[in-house]
C-alpha cells in the first residue's frame, strides 16, 4: 500500500481526504462512564449515529499507512500500540459522531449533488480534466473501498465542514488586541551571550578519578549481539516470463504515466520485474525463516554487532534489543532484498576500567566543570554586565536583529525573553550557553508589526477561540447524546 501510494502521488489525495478527518480537536473522550453491550457489527453508537467495525478498521488502516509514510517505514504495530493509535482512532470517531448528531439536530444536510460535485472535482478521478467513472472505480478498488463507503465518507466530511462554518466564532476587538499583544509585544533589550566553551578548566588527575568513581555506571562496554544472517537478494532469483506477465496483468494499475494512464507491459517491464523479484524474494525469505527457526539450515553469515552502530535495518535492531537468545526474526526488507536473522548470544554491558574510560571521563568532567563555572560567572555579571542593545523594539520574530547568536539560538532567546517575569536575568540556550539580558523599555504592541500582520493575528485569534470552544463543545455534547460502546479496545 505504501509503495503504491509513493509511486502514485495523485492518488494520495484520497487517503489524505479520509485520514485527515481524524486527529483534530480536543483530548480523549473518557469512555468509562458509558454503556456497554452488543450490537452486531457496531463498535459504538452515539445518539443516532453508529460507528461500525469496518469504519474503525478503514480509519485505522489509513492512519497507520499515513504514519508509516511519515516514519519512512520505521513504523509497525508495536509502535502504533505504544502511541495508542487504536484508541486515538476510536476517540476521533466518537467525537465525529457527536458532531454529526449536532449537525443533524441543527438541520444541516448534504445533498447527492454536493457529494457528486466534490468527487468529480478530485484530480485523482479525472482524465483530461474530466471525471472518469471507470477510473473512479479502479482507484477506489486500489484503496480497498466501495463507492458507497467512499461517498459516505465524503458526505460526512462535507457535513462536518458545514458545521464548522456554522459554528465559526465571531472575533471581538479585545480578543484581537490580546492576541496581537501576545504575538507582537516589543522589548528594547540589552543582552550578552556567555559560552562555557570559552571558560578554561584545570584538570586534576585525582579529581578525574573521583568523578569516575561517582559516575562509574556511565562508562560501560556496549551490549554485544552475536547473530546469524541469511540474505535473500532478488537479483539472484530466476524469473518465469509467463508468471511475470501474469503478475503485470494482475497489478497493471500500479504502472501508470504522469497522466494516470496504464503503461503497456514493455514500457513498464523494468519496474514490473523489480517488483516481481521483490515479491519472490519475500516468499523465499519466509521459507528460509521457517527452516532456520526449525534448525534445518545454517546461516550464511555470523557476526557480532552493537546497537545503534550496526548497519542492520532499524526494524531489526529494535527487535534485537528486546529479544532473548535463540530468537529467530521474520524477514526484514533491506535495499538489496530481505534478511533473516537469529540471535545466538547477547553479552550485557560491563564497566570499563578507568584507563580505558579516561578520555570519556575527561570530556564529561570538563563539560560539567565548565557549566558550573558558567553559572557562577553568569550570576556574578547578571546585574552589572554591558552588552549589545537592540536597535529599537524587537518582537518574537525579530531573529535577524539579535547579533552574536545563530538563528536557532536567537529564536529560542526571543521566545524565552517574552515569557520572563523579571526585567533582567539569565536565559539558558543549551547546556553550555546562556544569555544575560536587561529590558530597558517595553511596548504592549509593536504597532508597525501589528499593522503588517493583521491577517495572521485574525487567523491565530480565531483558531485559538475555536479550539477552546471546540473542547467545551465536545464536553457538552457528551452530556446530551448517549454513548454506547459495544466493542471496547
Amino acid at each position: 500500500m505504501i509503495s503504491w501510494m509513493q509511486k502514485h502521488k495523485k492518488y494520495l489525495v484520497i487517503t489524505i481526504w479520509i485520514s485527515t478527518i481524524a486527529f483534530v480537536g480536543a483530548g480523549f473522550v473518557g469512555w468509562g462512564a458509558y454503556k456497554y453491550g452488543s450490537a452486531g457489527d457496531a463498535m459504538a453508537e452515539v445518539g443516532d449515529t453508529k460507528i461500525t467495525v469496518k469504519e474503525f478498521q478503514n480509519r485505522y488502516a489509513r492512519l497507520y499507512n499515513y504514519y508509516a509514510q511519515i516514519f519512512k517505514g520505521n513504523f509497525d504495530q508495536a509502535k502504533a500500540k505504544e502511541m495508542g493509535l487504536d484508541k486515538a482512532t476510536f476517540n476521533e470517531l466518537i467525537k465525529e459522531a457527536l458532531l454529526i448528531n449536532l449537525a443533524h439536530d441543527m438541520g444541516l444536510i448534504v445533498t447527492d449533488e454536493e457529494i457528486a460535485k466534490t468527487i468529480a472535482s478530485m484530480p485523482a478521478f479525472q482524465n483530461g480534466g474530466k471525471f472518469d467513472k471507470n477510473l473512479y472505480i479502479k482507484v477506489l478498488e486500489q484503496n480497498h473501498l466501495r463507492p458507497k463507503e467512499f461517498e459516505n465518507q465524503i458526505a460526512k466530511e462535507l457535513l462536518l465542514k458545514k458545521l464548522r462554518q456554522a459554528l465559526s466564532p465571531a472575533l471581538f476587538d479585545l480578543e484581537f488586541q490580546t492576541v496581537a499583544s501576545a504575538l507582537f509585544m516589543g522589548d528594547k533589550v540589552e543582552y550578552k551571550p556567555l559560552d562555557a566553551s570559552q571558560i578554561p578548566v584545570q584538570i586534576d588527575e585525582k579529581e578525574l578519578k573521583r568523578f569516575y568513581e561517582e559516575h562509574k555506571d556511565r562508562y560501560q562496554t556496549p551490549t554485544y549481539y552475536d547473530i546469524a544472517l541469511i540474505e535473500v537478494k532478488p537479483k539472484n532469483l530466476s524469473i518465469d516470463q509467463k508468471e511475470l506477465e501474469e503478475y503485470y496483468k494482475n497489478h497493471r494499475h500500479n504502472y501508470t504515466d504522469s497522466e494516470g494512464k496504464i503503461l503497456p507491459f514493455e514500457r513498464a517491464k523494468e519496474q514490473v520485474l523489480a517488483d516481481y523479484r521483490m515479491k519472490l524474494a519475500k516468499k523465499e525469505a519466509l521459507r528460509k525463516y521457517i527452516q532456520l527457526k526449525k534448525g534445518k539450515i545454517k546461516a550464511q553469515i555470523e557476526k557480532r554487532v552493537t546497537l545503534p552502530q550496526s548497519d542492520l535495518p532499524k526494524g531489526l535492531m529494535e527487535r534485537l534489543r528486546n529479544a532473548s537468545e535463540g530468537k529467530t526474526f521474520k524477514p526484514v526488507q533491506t535495499t538489496e532484498g530481505y534478511i533473516v536473522a537469529k540471535l545466538l548470544k547477547k553479552e550485557p554491558p560491563k564497566p570499563l576500567p578507568f584507563e580505558k574510560a579516561k578520555e570519556m571521563v575527561r570530556k564529561d568532567y570538563e563539560g560539567e566543570k565548565r557549566l558550573e563555572l558558567l553559572r557562577v560567572q553568569a550570576q556574578k555579571l547578571a546585574k552589572t554586565f554591558h552588552g549589545t542593545i537592540t536597535p529599537g523594539f524587537v518582537s518574537r520574530d525579530d531573529i535577524d536583529k539579535i547579533k552574536g547568536l545563530t538563528s536557532v539560538e536567537a529564536a529560542k532567546f526571543l521566545k524565552e525573553l517574552f515569557i520572563q517575569e523579571q526585567k533582567d536575568g539569565i536565559i539558558s540556550l543549551n547546556e553550555d550557553k546562556v544569555v544575560l539580558y536587561r529590558i530597558h523599555d517595553q511596548v504592549l504592541q509593536n504597532r508597525p508589526k501589528v499593522e503588517k500582520n493583521k491577517n495572521l493575528i485574525n487567523q491565530s485569534a480565531k483558531q485559538l477561540k475555536q479550539n477552546v470552544q471546540s473542547s467545551n463543545l465536545i464536553k457538552k455534547l457528551q452530556t446530551i447524546y448517549e454513548i454506547k460502546i459495544y466493542k471496547g479496545l
